[in-house]
């Protein structure tokens, strides 16, 4: 498929190298418990996560470079943050003297190459020479993830969990927009390149930090739009297609930023690979919302997801507190 080739070749370079050219490698991230993590550790990680991505959903057919585009993108904002709490849970682990049995190591294997690859081995052992891999650094992917799933299953609240009936509604009255039918919304966009040849990254990022600030203290979106957006819909204010757009109009990423949006509120900065885009939404038009019987064990299954990740929040937030952490802009 062509866009994973494309990506797999992107790996071959540093991820800040491609995005800067020059940026130094060995750049202080931050410090862990004394442990320094460079620039060049978060690059490898994040290379690591997205050719581990890229092994997991091989076959899907729906799999467009759109989509690969915003994984990486989402990847890539993360890369830090995640790589903290990936050294605080595997250090964690290893204080509390826990260690993975080979056997478990084997069957995760055994199950991946089931599920992505029929069980075939020889095409996953192809797949992984291509991706750059090698098995011992798969195996080593295999056993940190069934230490850090083990301690996020120990910490995400009781066994069970009860959503009240009130819970149950304010969820549903949150999300129900996002199952209405064909919903269709009328959208502004600001676009500001990462890089201009008057300009670097860091500048472009201040320059969007700020435009959202003023945006946020009242200014109005289509003349910032005008003024200081780099995209064809700019001289119509930032409106997008001319009128209301529907969720196969933008491209994964976008789409799901801009349909969770409340009216008249404007976005955070939404990496998007070239750019940073801003997004506000005019208004909302149609889209027939089912009622909350039907939507009832979607909603309790939501919720209870919440809640979950707010327990394993906060255990993180713990590990956090408890640990030397410094962070180097």
């Amino acid at each position: 498929m062509k866009p994973l080739f494309t990506l797999t070749v992107l790996l071959t370079l540093p991820l800040s190298a491609r995005a800067s050219g020059f940026q130094e490698l060995n750049a202080l991230k931050a410090v862990v418990n004394g442990e320094s993590i460079t620039s060049a550790e978060v690059d490898t990680a994040v290379a690591t996560q997205i050719q581990m991505w890229i092994l997991e959903n091989k076959n899907d057919p729906t799999l467009t470079q759109a989509k690969v585009d915003a994984k990486v993108g989402e990847m890539k904002k993360q890369a830090l943050s995640d790589l903290i709490d990936r050294k605080l849970i595997l250090a964690e682990f290893k204080k509390m003297g826990g260690s993975i049995k080979e056997t478990y190591v084997d069957t995760a294997i055994d199950e991946f190459i089931q599920k992505r690859f029929d069980g075939n081995r020889e095409k996953f052992n192809g797949e992984l020479r291509k991706s750059g891999m090698t098995i011992s650094q798969f195996r080593e992917m295999q056993r940190e993830q069934i230490t850090i799933q083990a301690l996020r299953s120990q910490n995400d609240g009781p066994e069970t969990l009860i959503n009240t009936p009130i819970e149950m509604q304010a969820k549903y009255e949150a999300i129900k927009g996002e199952y209405a039918e064909d919903p269709q919304i009328i959208l502004r966009m600001l676009s500001i390149p990462k890089v201009k040849a008057d300009s670097d990254e860091a500048a472009q990022k201040r320059l969007v930090d700020d435009i959202r600030r003023q945006l946020q203290g009242g200014a109005d979106f289509a003349t910032m739009a005008k003024t200081h957006s780099d995209d064809s819909a700019a001289s119509e204010g930032g409106l997008v297609g001319g009128g209301p757009i529907g969720k196969d109009f933008l491209k994964p990423n976008l789409t799901s930023i801009a349909f969770s949006l409340a009216p008249r509120k404007v976005s955070d900065p939404i990496d998007d690979i070239s750019h940073w885009r801003l997004l506000y939404v005019d208004a909302r038009q149609g889209g027939a919302v089912p009622p909350y019987e039907e939507l009832k064990e979607t909603v309790d299954k939501l919720l209870t997801q919440d809640k979950r990740k707010g327990y394993v929040d906060r255990w993180l937030e713990k590990l956090r507190r408890d640990a030397g952490i410094r962070v180097y802009e």
